[in-house]
């Protein structure tokens, strides 16, 4: 009798243990406090990771120069993520099927959303962990560092990294060129980019309370963020601020210029019935009234682009090269002066908008300026979803890159391989983020040459392509695939 109540009691035991696995939150006033330049944040901590949500990191009135967030007395609690940027409806929810791949979360909306959040394994332990600054995607015109389920940092910083994800101004709100205005609007055209610098000037301030090294500082991002990573890199006010870049579907080079920027900025002011003397009236108009006076403006000058009407006429707006915040083009032999020598990660997904030529160039031109200590990819693993028409669309290298294939499974599926490329994509991107390199265990990434060109494809089978090898050819000519069940 006895010996059945104990194997029942065992049972019993370990069904508990399948339903109930062993996690733990702990949020109260003492065991995630760190002190900043400007005050006091409490966190909490989830399995073991210190994790600090909406943290301002600056303030800034409409169209202005980002300044430093106001100091605070006592503590402020640091537990849930900021406000996003205002932005267009993202009217791909209309598509189930993308919704499905996807799972966006839109947040809260609002002009005040320059907050970034930080998982790191340990604070005020005098360590000085790797950081790595992560920039959403969207274009210039949407997105958030919690838009995506896969943005969470916490499994990265289980490799001993310090994870830092921020919100900034987009669309009209950070690139609407009203410099013809007068003075007070010269870096209206730039402040989304100005608010990424004051981003990573707090870093440089407050992460080594963060266990991480202010030094050693590595920003990442993909599409859109891939495209605000090039543009730093360009930028000379954040050199410095960082010391190694990874551009993943982002190899976009162009920037506005002030003819046609200025043109588009003088038809939305008029949309809004505005001029020269009301045009301070634009700080406080409505968002849904300015995005639909800059939607006019766009889809007047054109009418049947398809990409503005789907995503929103704010994807038209781009960082300004003003001269001042960017003064040269991107691919301008001066931006060594800028970011010669940084390390770089520059790839792809296998099929998405035939994106692999703008990688080459992207590479050429680092390249060409000095930088040698630079890895070229492609992701070729595909999405088992949507009978395989998904592929290796857009995004989905993210799931693998933030080691996130549970919180990614709708997009990427959560098979045992997957877990396991996660595992290791994530591995080299923590070794670069170290110290330049990205070779782990047996793994030897070959420097970008811009005659052989060779290219790792990250795979269940990681190999290294090069120049005429027929899988590079192959590559060359992918476009997106298009998954038969999409709407529009």
């Amino acid at each position: 009798m006895k010996r059945i109540l104990v194997i029942a009691t065992l049972a019993i035991l370990l069904t508990g243990c399948k339903q109930y696995p062993d996690h733990s939150v702990v949020v109260n006033s003492t065991d995630a406090l760190v002190e900043t330049t400007y005050g006091t944040l409490c966190g909490y901590i989830e399995d073991g990771i210190y994790t600090f949500k909406g943290i301002s990191y600056a303030k800034a009135d409409r169209f202005m120069p980002p300044q430093d967030p106001e100091p605070w007395e006592g503590v402020q609690t640091a537990l849930y993520y900021g406000h996003q940027c205002y932005q267009g409806p993202r009217v791909t929810w209309e598509d189930d099927c993308e919704a499905f791949l996807y799972q966006w979360d839109d947040g809260t909306q609002s002009d005040d959303c320059q907050y970034l959040n930080v998982w790191t394994k340990g604070i005020n332990d005098g360590k000085k962990r790797p950081v790595m600054v992560w920039l959403h995607g969207g274009g210039y015109a949407m997105g958030a560092s919690s838009e995506l389920p896969f943005y969470n940092g916490a499994n990265l910083a289980r490799k001993d990294v310090v994870l830092v994800s921020i919100n900034h101004r987009l669309n009209v709100l950070g690139f609407l060129d009203l410099s013809d205005y007068g003075e007070k609007y010269k870096y209206s055209g730039v402040v989304g980019v100005m608010d990424m610098v004051k981003a990573l000037e707090w870093v440089h301030k407050n992460i080594a309370a963060f266990g991480g090294d202010p030094d050693n500082v590595t920003i990442f991002g993909q599409s859109g963020g891939g495209g605000k990573v090039n543009i730093l890199l360009g930028t000379p006010s954040a050199k410095g601020l960082f010391n190694k870049g990874i551009i993943e579907s982002g190899s976009m080079l162009g920037l506005a210029d002030h003819a046609s920027a200025g043109a588009m900025a003088r038809r939305t002011v008029e949309n809004l019935g505005l001029n020269e003397k009301t045009i301070d009236q634009i700080q406080t108009i409505p968002y849904a009234d300015l995005l639909a006076a800059a939607t006019d403006a766009v889809l007047a000058q054109f009418p049947d682009n398809f990409f503005y009407r789907i995503y929103g006429a704010g994807m038209w707006f781009q960082p300004l090269q003003d001269g001042e915040i960017i003064p040269y083009p991107l691919d301008d032999p001066r931006v060594a002066e800028i970011s010669k020598g940084l390390p770089t990660i520059i790839g792809c997904n296998y099929s998405e908008y035939g994106m692999l030529p703008a990688v080459w160039k992207n590479a050429d031109i680092r390249y060409e300026m000095g930088d040698t200590r630079q890895y070229l990819y492609v992701f070729a693993k595909p999405s088992p979803h949507m009978d395989g028409t998904f592929g290796t669309n857009h995004c989905t290298e993210m799931p693998f890159v933030f080691n996130n294939i549970w919180l990614g499974r709708f997009m990427v599926g959560a098979d045992k391989s997957a877990y396991k490329l996660a595992d290791f994509m994530s591995d080299v991107w923590v070794s670069f983020a170290k110290d330049g390199n990205p070779d782990v265990k047996k793994f030897h990434w070959e420097p970008y040459d811009p005659e052989t060109k060779p290219t790792v494809v990250f795979n269940d089978k990681t190999v290294t392509v090069h120049a005429g090898d027929p899988i590079f050819d192959e590559m060359k000519d992918l476009k997106r695939e298009v998954w038969k069940y999409r709407k529009y």
